[in-house]
């Protein structure tokens, strides 16, 4: 039966392309579209392309319990130039065969989830820059070349939206034992895959849409920024309102994503910085919904994981950086919360690199300490694993104790903490005024650093910071890690959860009573 079975399937083939594919020669794919690329697993997936299209798209697959189908998929023509196509849903490790002329096919195509990854510099980084990047390549040609895949999209910028944009590709889909494209590729998007990858056993499809440098008012689109009422601005070729949504982003709607990658904000540290904790979310909710109204296949609350700034200047006042982190979280200080639903975040405070020149300073090497933490929160709001945490301890409560006006503040965390009395700070801050207040102007100078000696451990949950040193306290605000440095060492940040993941606890403030 089996042999049957297989002769029935190749005559059905022969006559498929004998009789059902009568397509012109001329048409074209996208050029997102190239073998051994990834469509998300369990959803109709868009493959869409140019010219006009007669005849039928012929899909043969081999499933994940090794059955293979074959049927006849019926283009429809969206504009005078332009069709497209839906595939049927499959499951994670169906890998399928598309065929639109005799010349024309897209062979070894996987079924994962796909992520889009975007951002500037530091989403950027490829992994031949990072630290170990030998050892890292060459176990990403060892070990992954079935389960991650990934493809860059090339820098563009269009001043107006057009959905039929063909964009150019960098880096076409290539597989992780293609070491030379590893090379590449954005690191922090790869090794996310693969740490997700090795945990799920779904194949990962990484898609790349970045430019170093960039501002987020040129990754939204008009809709975002109308949100916020951002002033406009059409200066700045790549930095230009819209224009990097319009050239890289809108393009691409059609793809069925699991859900994005974020790694952006040192440009807005100092361009429309007060606005950001508007500017980011919207652009959040906006890019769920354009994905999910034009793709069909996205989730309008699909996962989206960032990553907040890492240290770059040692010793510097400025505050931009430690204002932009507390703005990426919506100033909440964590997420997944109200205002950021299904989002996840990596805290790289203690990822400082002293290296100069690229990579170094601003683009910190240590890209793997990057992507374990946003893999672990990934895999706790993407997939459901809750043993993986989202951040490390977080203070759940605050109490004041009160003498002559002098004030110790207990602050008690939501998971089991381990409080380095050996780091190089006491990671806490004390100002004068509101927390707000303190973060007006341009530099942290009102955030006066608590001596070490005055912070305490109290137990497995509960840390206490002795402010007598600053006199009259009462109305003043207190925060943690409010510097763009922190710290100088690696793995050395003040707190961290007393487990075997060690994520660190994220920067945060609070007004005092």
């Amino acid at each position: 039966m089996g042999n049957l079975r297989v002769l029935q399937l190749g005559a059905l083939v022969l006559n498929l392309l004998a009789v059902g594919i009568n397509a012109q020669d001329s048409i074209t794919l996208n050029n997102y579209f190239s073998n051994e690329m990834v469509f998300q697993r369990n959803v109709e997936n868009i493959i869409w392309g140019y010219g006009t299209y007669d005849g039928n798209v012929m899909q043969s697959c081999v499933l994940k319990d090794g059955d293979k189908t074959v049927m006849e998929l019926k283009p429809e023509q969206v504009s005078a130039n332009v069709w497209q196509v839906k595939t049927t849903s499959n499951v994670e490790h169906t890998r399928c065969t598309f065929t639109f002329t005799e010349t024309l096919k897209l062979e070894d195509v996987v079924y994962g989830d796909v992520w889009l990854c975007s951002g500037q510099s530091n989403m950027e980084l490829w992994m031949q820059n990072i630290e170990n990047s030998a050892d890292e390549i060459s176990d990403a040609v060892e070990n992954y070349g079935y389960g991650v895949r990934f493809t860059s999209v090339a820098n563009f910028v269009l001043t107006e939206p057009n959905p039929d944009h063909n964009q150019d590709m960098q880096l076409p889909w290539s597989r992780a034992d293609d070491g030379e494209a590893v090379k590449h590729f954005s690191a922090v998007c790869f090794m996310y895959g693969r740490n997700v990858f090795d945990v799920t056993g779904v194949p990962q499809g990484m898609v790349d849409a970045d430019w170093g440098g960039t501002v987020i008012e040129a990754w939204s689109s008009q809709d975002a920024l109308d949100a916020c009422d951002v002033p406009s601005n059409s200066e700045g070729d790549q930095n230009a309102d819209t224009v990097l949504w319009n050239g890289m982003i809108n393009p691409i709607l059609r793809v069925s994503l699991k859900g994005f990658l974020w790694y952006q904000g040192e440009s807005n540290s100092y361009y429309n910085r007060d606005l950001y904790n508007c500017t980011f979310p919207a652009m959040i909710e906006d890019w769920r919904a354009k994905f999910s109204q034009v793709s069909g296949g996205t989730n309008i609350e699909a996962p989206f994981g960032f990553v907040q700034l890492a240290p770059w200047k040692p010793d510097t006042d400025e505050n931009g950086f430690s204002v932009i982190r507390w703005h990426q979280t919506a100033d909440v200080g964590i997420v997944p919360n109200p205002y950021m639903r299904n989002v996840f975040m990596s805290s790289p405070q203690d990822t400082y690199d002293p290296q100069a020149g690229y990579p170094g300073g601003v683009h910190p090497m240590y890209k793997q300490i990057v992507a374990e933490r946003l893999a672990n929160a990934g895999l706790n709001v993407a997939y459901g694993q809750t043993e993986y945490p989202t951040y490390g301890p977080y203070p759940v409560a605050l109490t004041q104790e009160a003498a002559d006006a002098f004030t110790t503040v207990k602050l008690e965390f939501d998971k089991d903490l381990q409080y380095l009395v050996d780091a190089e700070i006491s990671g806490f801050y004390f100002c004068s005024e509101s927390a707000v207040k303190c973060d007006e102007g341009t530099t942290v100078n009102q955030w006066m650093e608590v001596s070490k000696e005055n912070v305490q451990q109290v137990d497995s949950r509960s840390v206490a910071v002795d402010l007598s040193e600053f006199g009259m306290v009462l109305g003043g605000s207190i925060s943690y890690l409010w510097r763009e440095s922190p710290v100088k060492a690696l793995y050395m940040l003040p707190i961290y959860s007393d487990d075997e993941f060690r994520m660190p606890t994220p920067p945060f403030k609070y007004d005092l009573a």
